[in-house]
C-alpha cells in the first residue's frame, strides 16, 4: 500500500512478491514524484523488516547500504536519469534466502514524508528429494516401511505420503537456515494392492511450489 498528498507523492512500489534463491538480480523500486516539494534533505531510506535500515541514499551523495542488502546489492545501480530520483531503487544481485521479509521504503524531504511497503519471499527447492521403502515386519505380519526425505528448502516446507494419509513429518531447520524434511510411514502388505503406488508430495506452500516422486510396492 501508499500514501499520495499534493506534494511529495510515491507512485508505486515494485518488490517480487516471490523469487527464487540465486535468481541472476532482482530490483526492487520505490518510484516517486517531488511534485511541488523542494528537494531539500531528499533522503530515500529502504527498511527491512520494519526497523533495520539496509539501503540509504542521501541527495548530492552516493548510497550506502547494510546487512543483509549489503552483500547483494549493486550501489551503481540507477533506476532513471532523473537526478532527484536516480538511486531510489535497490539492484540485488544472486539474491538469498535471508532476503526474505517485509520491505518499506521512505521519502523524505524537510517539508514532506512517504512510506510505502511490500513484501517478498525468497525461496529454495530442494537439494534432494528421495522416496525409499524397504520390508519391515510390523506386528509380527509383514508390512513395508516408506521414507520420503528432502533437503535445502525455504520457506518451511510440507512433506506428505499418499498412502491412506498415515505419515506425519518432522522438521529441521539447519544452520545455513534452510529445512530438511522427512516423513515415514510402516503399512501391512494385507491392506495394500498386490501393486500400490505411492506417491510423495513436497511442497513450499509460501512459495506455491510443489514437486512429487512415485514408485510402485508390489507385496510379497
Amino acid at each position: 500500500m501508499f500514501t499520495e498528498s499534493w506534494q511529495l507523492i510515491i507512485k508505486s512500489i515494485n518488490v517480487p512478491d516471490i523469487i527464487k534463491v540465486n535468481n541472476d538480480y532482482i530490483i526492487l523500486d520505490c518510484d516517486y514524484d517531488l511534485e511541488n516539494t523542494s528537494s531539500q534533505g531528499l533522503v530515500v531510506k529502504w527498511f527491512f523488516n520494519t526497523n533495520r535500515v539496509v539501503y540509504q541514499w542521501i541527495y548530492g551523495r552516493q548510497p550506502l547500504a547494510d546487512e543483509p542488502a549489503a552483500k547483494y546489492v549493486d550501489l551503481t545501480y540507477k533506476a532513471s536519469d532523473d537526478p532527484y530520483t536516480e538511486y531510489r531503487a535497490m539492484k540485488l544481485n544472486k539474491p538469498g534466502i535471508d532476503l526474505t521479509g517485509e520491505y518499506t521504503c521512505v521519502i523524505s524531504t524537510f517539508e514532506d514524508e512517504r512510506t510505502a511497503n511490500a513484501s517478498m519471499i525468497v525461496y529454495s527447492t530442494e537439494e534432494k528429494f528421495d522416496l525409499l521403502y524397504r520390508r519391515k515386519t510390523v506386528d509380527n505380519k509383514d508390512g513395508v516401511e516408506i521414507t520420503c526425505l528432502a533437503e535445502g528448502l525455504y520457506p518451511q516446507p510440507t512433506l506428505d505420503i499418499s498412502i491412506e494419509n498415515l505419515s506425519t513429518y518432522s522438521i529441521e531447520l539447519r544452520d545455513d537456515g534452510l529445512y530438511n524434511i522427512l516423513s515415514r510411514v510402516a503399512l501391512l502388505d494385507e491392506d495394500l494392492l498386490e501393486a500400490t503406488i505411492v506417491k510423495c508430495l513436497l511442497s513450499i506452500p509460501k512459495a506455491a511450489y510443489n514437486v512429487s516422486r512415485k514408485t510402485v510396492y508390489y507385496i510379497g
